[in-house]
């Protein structure tokens, strides 16, 4: 299945936000990637992921080229982690989606986290046993440190590099996963605190909870539980927002 083929089948949450409402948030909605606020053919595409039809925002931003190609990932993310219900399905999207984010990256720096966050959930779909066989992980890390070079208060960049850390840790173990991979539980514990000192929303808090999880198992329940309660008391400004924080209150009944 093409991105440009695929068809979304939309949430309960859809929204009707305009173009002013959309930037009247915007340095909220964006504050964990630092993003410009955009205009003319990328503020529509950016307008139609925020409402929540991702297949169409997919499809927008690949008319635009690279500029657009961070919102074609953004909207696979949101479509694989909570829409779609093919596992086939989600491995294609997810790995086409990362591929296009690699192509791009070269052109345009603002695809590189989206890149990563493709990557890291393809890789968490095929197992990141395989993901590390085939290399995916040295490039996660590689793209998720030039973000942060680059822009230091990405907030998503750093839990998306403690969730590197927490997902090698929890399949390798603590010290394979140091020499091999460089990863720490004490890096990962910082990169989470400082995601959620510059942006704690509904999804940095969901998955400092998952990386606590990975990295203390059952002794981090009830860590990972409080995270979740806070996620699903944040007042959501998207779509995307929305199900993040329908997601949390879910497994808090669980």
């Amino acid at each position: 299945m093409k991105i440009s083929n695929w068809q979304d089948t939309e949430s309960q949450f859809i929204l009707s936000m305009s173009d002013d409402d959309l930037l009247s948030v915007w340095s909220k909605l964006h504050a964990a990637d630092l993003a410009d606020k955009p205009g003319g053919d990328l503020l529509n595409a950016w307008l139609l992921f925020h409402n929540g039809h991702f297949a169409e925002a997919a499809k927008a931003g690949r008319t635009i080229g690279p500029d657009g190609t961070a919102v074609v990932i953004r909207s696979v993310v949101a479509y694989t982690d909570y829409i779609c219900e093919d596992e086939d399905e989600c491995v294609n999207l997810l790995e086409q989606a990362y591929i296009l984010g690699e192509t791009d990256s070269e052109k345009t720096h603002s695809c590189q986290f989206p890149t990563a966050l493709a990557m890291g959930r393809y890789s968490q779909s095929i197992s990141i046993t395989k993901a590390l066989a085939k290399g995916l992980g040295g490039k996660i890390k590689n793209l998720l440190t030039n973000v942060l070079n680059a822009h230091p208060n990405h907030a998503e960049a750093h839990l998306a590099l403690a969730m590197y850390h927490a997902e090698i840790i929890d399949k390798v173990g603590a010290t394979l996963g140091g020499l091999t991979y460089g990863a720490k539980p004490k890096i990962a514990y910082q990169h989470i605190d400082q995601a959620l000192n510059l942006v704690p929303n509904a999804i940095n808090l969901i998955e400092a909870g998952n990386a606590v999880l990975l990295l203390k198992g059952d002794k981090g329940m009830n860590d990972a539980t409080a995270y979740y309660e806070r996620a699903a008391a944040v007042q959501p400004l998207d779509a995307l927002q929305s199900m993040d924080v329908d997601f949390a209150a879910s497994q808090l009944e669980e």
